[in-house]
């Protein structure tokens, strides 16, 4: 209605015909009637919902064409005009009775009064000025489809009351043979309060309720009114129901529950007693299977548990045992260490004495090597202890090699405090002489080992660098692979290859892997070793761990 409103306005030809000031020709009325009167009735007619689109004009030089245009004096009296005219509101709604058709009845012909739901709006041109009142109606039985429809249920009703207190609703049905429309009325007048909400009523021994809210354009209240009748005796009906049902159910519930309580609790007691041998100190009860339930399933932890003590009490002796058989080692070896250090001297001074002073250094080299290896009261140690301990070890392996090992090192003085695992660079160079003397001619030419020590971003980088015949790129790839991965993966993806893995330990007992595991261990995931390696020209490994200081950052 309202886009119907603002269509019929849109129009500038049929506002200029309602302002004109003089009567119009012929022509000028033929043309007006084809081409604006035309689109007006189109707008009508375009919407079957809508019954009138109408202007009323008090321009006595705009002639009445039926049935849209109309003089303003025709609808002197009405109520629903004077009450438009009494309010400054530019556009309003109304509920009013009337006649269908405003150019009269004639002479046997019958004129129908029906009620509309009516748009008033006062069109104001030029300059703001009265010109016309446009009015666009709908029936109400249309306006209202779901009230005067025949689709609601027989027990609920939809109601409206306009500002007048007049009230709307489907005559036909037979939900007011039993309260009448005036006593809704007299109700909701007693009951209303707001906008919107809902009350509850009796009405001859039947109880009602009735939700309302407001349709505020046409200032009005919309009503849905609610037998419930048949709601409280099927309500009571089925409470009748629900407590018979309730109390058959007990009633099974009580025998079931009797009957599970007797089993479970004589499994409960079994479990009871066995739990009471148990802590007067018998570990072999014997709990036998009681169900797949929750009874169940707690007698088989129970059964763990006990076969868990007893093999925990069976390690706990095993270690107590194994504990006593170390005591007894560790006395031995260290007995064999100082009969084995003994003899190493007494070798060392027949060296000596004979002159053979190459054996003689050999002899102490090797002596020094023992005590580093067997001597561990920690893990960590200074850089310098790990460097002397490697010192020693290729002065034995000098003899082996006829002096062709040579080790450099490039640590300045105060990193030689620097902390490292005991036992972590001497692998790395006996890898280092393994694999590295495979080169040809290198045996002739002997074979360099470089120490090289930075410190870098709170972190110490140990470099051991050979020259000797290098890794493929392929096996340099996997073996770097192989550090950070697990055993199980690290073994798919560097297998042992005639004895040469990445972390050999048919050597010194610690490979590579074991190396880097052991820094990973002590320091965190950011520390560890990686190659570099370039076929037939140099092999280097790189440590890297926390830059820490034992004697505080200074040198001795």
């Amino acid at each position: 209605m309202e886009l119907t409103s603002q269509l019929a306005l849109s129009d500038r030809e049929v506002l200029d015909y309602m302002l004109s000031n003089r009567d119009f020709t012929a022509e000028e009325l033929i043309n007006f009637n084809t081409h604006s009167f035309h689109n007006l009735q189109y707008i009508m007619y375009n919407n079957p919902n809508i019954s009138n689109l109408r202007f009323f004009t008090s321009n006595k030089y705009a002639r009445e064409i039926w049935p849209i245009i109309y003089n303003e004096r025709r609808i002197a009296g009405e109520n629903w005009a004077n009450e438009f005219y009494a309010q400054p509101e530019a556009v309003w709604w109304t509920i009013y009775r009337g006649p269908e058709e405003l150019r009269g009845s004639t002479e046997g012909e019958r004129q129908d009064y029906l009620n509309f739901a009516s748009l008033v709006r006062e069109v104001k041109y030029p300059l703001d000025q009265h010109l016309a009142l446009l009015q666009v109606n709908m029936r109400l039985d249309v306006f209202f489809s779901n009230i005067y429809g025949n689709l609601q249920e027989a027990s609920t009703q939809l109601l409206a009351i306009d500002r007048n207190s007049h009230l709307y609703y489907n005559g036909t049905s037979s939900f007011y043979e039993k309260i009448a429309p005036e006593d809704i009325r007299s109700e909701f007048a007693l009951h209303t309060q707001g906008s919107e909400g809902n009350f509850q009523f009796t009405h001859e021994g039947i109880p009602y309720l009735c939700l309302y809210t407001s349709i505020e354009r046409l200032d009005s209240k919309l009503l849905s009114v609610v037998s419930l009748e048949s709601s409280y005796n099927d309500m009571n009906k089925t409470r009748l129901a629900i407590g018979g049902a309730t109390l058959m159910l007990v009633l099974i519930l009580s025998l079931i529950t009797y009957k599970l309580l007797s089993v479970i609790l004589k499994r409960l007691h079994l479990l009871r007693d066995s739990m009471k041998k148990v802590r007067q100190g018998d570990f072999n009860v014997e709990i036998p299977q009681l169900g797949g339930d929750e009874v169940g399933e707690l007698g088989n932890h129970i059964r763990q548990m006990l076969s868990k003590i007893n093999e925990l009490i069976a390690e706990a002796v095993n270690k107590q045992a194994s504990s006593k058989e170390a005591e007894l080692n560790s006395l031995k070896n260290q007995i064999d260490a100082h009969f084995l250090y003994n003899t190493l001297e007494n070798l060392k001074m027949l060296a000596e004495i004979e002159g053979q002073l190459v054996i003689s250094d050999t002899l102490t080299s090797l002596g020094a090597m023992l005590r580093y290896n067997l001597h561990w009261t920690t893990h960590y140690v200074r850089l310098y202890e790990e460097i002397q301990h490697i010192q020693n070890y290729i002065a034995v392996m000098n003899i082996r090699y006829g002096g062709k090992l040579e080790l450099r090192l490039d640590v300045r003085q105060q990193y030689r405090q620097q902390e490292i695992l005991k036992m972590s660079l001497q692998p790395i160079v006996e890898n280092a002489l393994k694999y590295g003397m495979n080169a040809p001619g290198l045996r002739k030419r002997g074979l360099m080992i470089v120490i090289h020590a930075y410190e870098q971003d709170d972190f110490m980088y140990i470099e051991i660098r050979d020259n000797g015949a290098g890794i493929s790129a392929e096996r340099l790839y996997n073996i770097n692979l192989a550090l950070q991965l697990d055993p199980a993966a690290a073994a798919m993806y560097a297998p042992p290859v005639n004895g040469d893995s990445a972390y050999d330990t048919s050597g010194s007992g610690i490979g590579l892997r074991n190396v880097h595991l052991r820094i990973q261990l002590h320091y965190g995931k950011t520390s560890g070793l990686w190659l570099e390696s370039v076929e037939g020209e140099y092999t280097k490994v790189t440590i890297k761990v926390p830059y820490l200081i034992l004697s505080g950052g200074l040198a001795e």
